[in-house]
């Protein structure tokens, strides 16, 4: 499967559109969830995430996450394959150490994501152009204290809220 066109596929959908309705709320609702060790309250959450964004890796991990819990490993390995393979098309895009050479990524939860899974808390957030990208720099400090820069080449975000602008 190609997961990169699987993302751009997202974005280019109606069902984009619709992410903001209660996505968030989800969640929310997914962490009250795993507080609770209510499994099956997660697997419902981040099934419902996923109706809105089928590209989710947050809950493509929780789902596999939970499905681990469970002892269920034919769902376990699919959610992690899914979100292995989602995060995976994002960092062999590039080596995200310049605009130029910048992850690509089509939501800015992507963004957040990687920077979640490895460790990195962000310190500050710029906008950043190179070559022909527009990219979201981020500096970070990193788990060691050290402090790095990544950059997620954000064009096709762009182009797509200029497109929803001009509507």
């Amino acid at each position: 499967m190609d997961y990169t066109d699987f993302r751009n596929s997202f974005l280019a959908s109606k069902q984009y559109n619709l992410k903001k309705s209660n996505y968030d709320d989800l969640k929310k609702e997914v962490y009250a969830e795993i507080e609770k060790k209510n499994y099956q309250g997660v697997i419902n959450a981040t099934q419902a995430m996923l109706n809105i964004d089928y590209t989710s890796m947050f809950a493509h991990k929780y789902l596999q996450q939970t499905y681990k819990i469970l002892g269920d490993a034919v769902n376990q390995k699919k959610y992690h394959d899914i979100e292995f393979g989602l995060l995976y098309s994002i960092t062999k895009s590039g080596d995200g150490k310049t605009c130029e050479t910048g992850w690509h990524v089509t939501q800015i939860e992507e963004e957040y994501f990687i920077l979640n899974m490895i460790g990195a808390k962000l310190q500050t957030q710029s906008i950043s152009n190179g070559g022909n990208n527009t990219c979201d720099k981020m500096e970070v400090k990193t788990e060691d204290g050290s402090l790095k820069t990544y950059y997620f080449e954000a064009n096709k975000i762009f182009e797509r809220e200029k497109e929803m602008l001009k509507k």
